[in-house]
């Protein structure tokens, strides 16, 4: 039985952070960050979304059970080889099929503390020829990074995510979470290093939201697993 559930997560930075800003210009620099409305950096739904959707697929394949293989849609539930949906369908959803969970974006967790431009700095890079090993010629660009903070803290980022899953659904969810390691693009140039956790989950039971035991859940469909 599906029960309503909310699941806040908290993105702590580990390294600068490049999302790209689709639609906002920038002088001189080619790839700029995506921002807020307040002009704060912010991490994108589709972003978490993604890197969620591909550890939950992962982990599931590891631990034997069958998982479709999206994007392409004739290989995606129900038309993957087998009957009903994956769990990552369940949980996400399919072009059958309506996720389970909808999210929002992570916001910076209080902004008010910090000018937005402070949080920003701009870096040059070159473009590699992958076949030679070298430098391109004519690929020099600039690019946008948000600061990953100061001293042992990183910027924190925080959102929600809510919707209707079982309990086995939840569990394997929030088991992906501390899987997810970079966000965004850049990661081999030093970027985008993060430690996602879930910082609160909670049922809507009984006319309240009632606090769940993360561990619990996760621990419950692990031990259960066929690997």
């Amino acid at each position: 039985m599906t029960d309503r559930l909310r699941i806040v997560l908290e993105a702590e930075l580990r390294s600068p952070l490049h999302i790209l800003g689709p639609g906002r210009t920038v002088a001189l620099v080619d790839r700029p960050v995506e921002l807020d409305a307040q002009g704060y950096p912010f991490i994108p739904a589709s972003t978490i979304r993604g890197r969620l959707r591909v550890h939950l697929e992962r982990l599931l394949r590891q631990m034997g059970y069958p998982v479709c293989t999206p994007p392409a849609p004739e290989q995606m539930c129900p038309h993957a080889g087998y009957d009903g949906y994956c769990l990552a369908c369940r949980v996400f959803g399919s072009p059958w099929r309506p996720s389970g969970i909808v999210n929002g974006g992570l916001r910076l967790a209080a902004p008010g503390s910090t000018s937005p431009d402070l949080l920003r700095s701009e870096r040059t890079s070159v473009g590699i020829n992958r076949r030679l090993g070298t430098a391109q010629a004519e690929r020099l660009f600039s690019l946008e990074a948000v600061a990953a903070g100061s001293g042992n803290t990183g910027l924190t980022f925080e959102g929600e995510m809510v919707g209707r899953l079982t309990a086995e659904e939840a569990g394997w969810l929030l088991a992906a979470v501390p899987l997810v390691a970079h966000l965004g693009g850049s990661k081999a140039r030093g970027l985008g290093e993060v430690s996602l956790r879930t910082k609160e989950v909670a049922w809507w039971r009984e006319g309240r939201w009632q606090p769940a035991d993360v561990q619990r859940l996760m621990e419950e469909v692990l031990d259960h697993a066929p690997a």
